[in-house]
């Protein structure tokens, strides 16, 4: 017999509240797409402002899953005054939470690169390549 219902939400780890998560004190959400939500939150005890990106694995494909750790293991080597910064990875069975840097302008990806004036998404594109990230 079964416990659960197939259907039923699986419980959160205990260091997920509706509005905590481990040590950050959620605020409000910045962002959504179509399989993550980001939210602003602050270090409880270093009061610093993060992201934190929640990605729900259920809703993606293998392919998706793959480029959401390939994002991760990416992020986890840039070190750059100008780009976004990951903190901590968190891992549930269901959930993978981002904590990464708060940057507070906004959407970048709408708007010019200062040193060229291409887009922004252009430039990404092109810095991916020339690592030998594409």
């Amino acid at each position: 017999t079964l416990l659960v219902s197939p259907t039923a939400p699986l419980p959160q780890p205990n260091w997920v509240t509706h509005n905590q998560m481990g040590h950050y004190e959620i605020e409000r959400t910045i962002g959504k797409g179509n399989f993550a939500v980001v939210k602003l939150a602050t270090h409880i005890i270093t009061k610093a402002k993060v992201a934190i990106k929640i990605v729900d694995k259920t809703q993606l494909d293998d392919e998706n899953l793959k480029k959401i750790f390939r994002e991760v293991q990416i992020m986890k080597l840039l070190k750059h005054p100008h780009i976004i910064r990951l903190y901590q990875v968190m891992e549930t069975e269901r959930m993978i939470y981002l904590v990464t840097e708060y940057a507070s302008g906004g959407e970048i990806f709408g708007k010019g690169c200062a040193c060229c004036g291409f887009p922004f998404y252009y430039c990404l594109c092109l810095l991916a390549c020339v690592s030998g990230s594409c």
